[in-house]
């Protein structure tokens, strides 16, 4: 454990089946929200769970957001908070994460890496300035560079699908990896593909500034009217689905930009076939993509 997470402000909180040591003037329902996160960690029972509520999902341009602390922890990745809501997006479905920065009068920290586990999203700190203690308040301030570059690249991704899938109805994306200078996409199916064809469209696509827009939808009501999921989704749950333009939707739960021609020039990079014969009777086509910063 991090000396600096020994002290008595953090200690007292991590991973005790008890809220002693905590913010004494704690409203009601923050010392519910405390207890669920508390016994989360602490109880061999779990039976009650917390979930922090995910702000980034409504709005890829919100950037700051204020924010209550409902426990502090560490992992095998470091020191992390968790807070009752958060504008942070957490590291998932090919996109990294977000960071910045928690702070308030009286404590300041550099959110490295943002995860999510089951029902929890864990902001990874680097070693903070100040103390703080469950039940504080802070403001959360995303870096803005990174989160539109982010978004710009795992929309990028989802357009490059579209046209592809668009071009070549045989083709299904099973794979996208949208990390800025290494993004690529992976589809399966047969036939060969023209890249100068791919890239013509995709420009096309973006200077039709199409608009992005999100929605939920159940899955059997999104099947009926688009196509079969190609992954099981819980028959009771809707699910949240982005679209671009008239292209077909999909389900995602990153950030995206508003419109296309926010994504500037998208250049087409390799394009390999990787063989999958001996399982699937087809072939998996790489192909990578790059965005000026």
């Amino acid at each position: 454990m991090a000396e600096w997470l020994k002290a008595p402000d953090w200690k007292s909180c991590i991973r005790q089946n008890r809220i002693e040591g905590s913010n004494p003037s704690l409203s009601a329902p923050m010392r519910r929200k405390i207890r669920y996160v508390v016994i989360l960690y602490g109880s061999e029972t779990k039976k009650e769970k917390f979930m922090t509520i995910p702000l980034y999902l409504n709005d890829t341009y919100r950037f700051t957001a204020e924010a209550s602390v409902v426990f502090l922890g560490e992992d095998e990745k470091g020191c992390f908070i968790l807070l009752d809501q958060t504008p942070f997006y957490p590291q998932g479905g090919g996109q990294p994460s977000d960071q910045g920065w928690i702070h308030n009068p009286d404590f300041s920290a550099e959110v490295s890496l943002v995860r999510q586990y089951e029902h929890d999203i864990r902001h990874y700190i680097l070693p903070p300035e100040g103390k703080i203690e469950i039940g504080t308040s802070v403001t959360c301030d995303v870096n803005e560079k990174r989160r539109l570059l982010n978004a710009r690249y795992h929309t990028a991704g989802h357009l490059l699908g579209n046209v592809l899938e668009t071009l070549y109805p045989s083709l299904k994306t099973i794979k996208g990896h949208s990390f800025p200078n290494e993004a690529f996409l992976e589809l399966q199916g047969e036939g060969q593909v023209d890249l100068a064809l791919i890239q013509q469209a995709l420009d096309e696509a973006i200077l039709s500034n199409a608009k992005t827009t999100l929605f939920e939808m159940d899955p059997f009501s999104f099947e009926e009217i688009y196509y079969a999921l190609p992954y099981p989704v819980p028959a009771h749950k809707a699910f949240r689905a982005m679209r671009i333009g008239t292209f077909l939707p999909v389900p995602c739960g990153g950030t995206h930009v508003s419109s296309l021609q926010e994504l500037g020039q998208v250049t087409l990079g390799k394009l390999k076939y990787k063989s999958e014969k001996l399982k699937t009777l087809s072939d998996v086509i790489h192909i990578r993509y790059q965005l000026k910063a």
